[in-house]
């Protein structure tokens, strides 16, 4: 909050000089322009809205050095993002191009992941879920990219768990996915993916698995976990998890 009347002076000043760059944005430059006006619109809105921001914050008009300084550690904050982004959510094609539907894609890609994990569970005498959890019907269209995710992180943990000389499955089930919501704009900036596993192995198995997936992408975060013994002088658990997995919402050419 601005408090001395020297503070209130400044910004007045500042949204002086805030309020001719834009009329002389939109009185003189504007008329000579006849494409790219969206971007110049974009770019004077930030330079607005980071001398507003700092002068909020200082009190004080930014000096040349100043902005020059905020605008490096912008571009600094934006790149970080941008790596962060892709190790949670990697940009990679997930329909093959040859594909004229998307659900049988989808059908197919499941069977596939099916019959690779077939051999391992018939050599341990080990009982999959059927399908894997997922719905035997046709996905529609919309929900592809969504499941294809999901399948992702179930190929993921269940290839990690037949390495185990103690497992068993009781349930392998993807949950409905969780937009969250950017306040501003009421649209979504990025959707969680929950996968739910309930197991019986041995402390060493859940230990292992939960170390495997620290460093995954697409990342896959533990949202819940659930143990319980089974029973005194034994290492064998029950393990209920819930795993997620996440899709950011890109801006066009981010």
């Amino acid at each position: 909050m601005l408090k001395t009347a020297k503070e209130k002076l400044v910004l007045k000043q500042g949204f002086i000089i805030v309020g001719i760059m834009a009329a002389f944005y939109f009185f003189v430059l504007n008329p000579f322009l006849k494409e790219g006006n969206s971007i110049l619109d974009e770019e004077l809105e930030r330079k607005v809205a980071e001398i507003k921001r700092y002068i909020s914050r200082t009190g004080s008009l930014p000096s040349k050095k100043s902005f020059d300084r905020m605008e490096k550690e912008t571009l600094g904050l934006e790149k970080k993002s941008k790596e962060l982004i892709d190790f949670v959510d990697p940009e990679k094609v997930r329909i093959s191009e040859s594909s004229s539907e998307a659900g049988l894609y989808f059908i197919e890609r499941l069977h596939s992941s099916i019959k690779n994990f077939s051999e391992k569970v018939d050599l341990k005498e080990i009982k999959l879920p059927e399908n894997l959890g997922f719905s035997d019907g046709l996905p529609k269209e919309s929900m592809v990219e969504t499941l294809l995710r999901q399948l992702e992180a179930i190929e993921l943990v269940v290839g990690i768990l037949l390495e185990a000389e103690t497992i068993e499955f009781f349930v392998i089930k993807p949950l409905r996915a969780i937009d969250y919501i950017e306040p501003l704009t009421k649209e979504a900036f990025y959707t969680e993916l929950p996968v739910q596993f309930s197991i019986r192995t041995d402390t060493e198995v859940l230990v292992d698995l939960l170390l495997k997936l620290k460093n995954e992408s697409p990342i896959l975060s533990v949202k819940e976990i659930h143990v319980r013994s089974g029973g005194f002088g034994t290492n064998d658990i029950e393990a209920s998890l819930v795993l997620s997995t996440f899709m950011v919402a890109r801006t066009k050419g981010s």
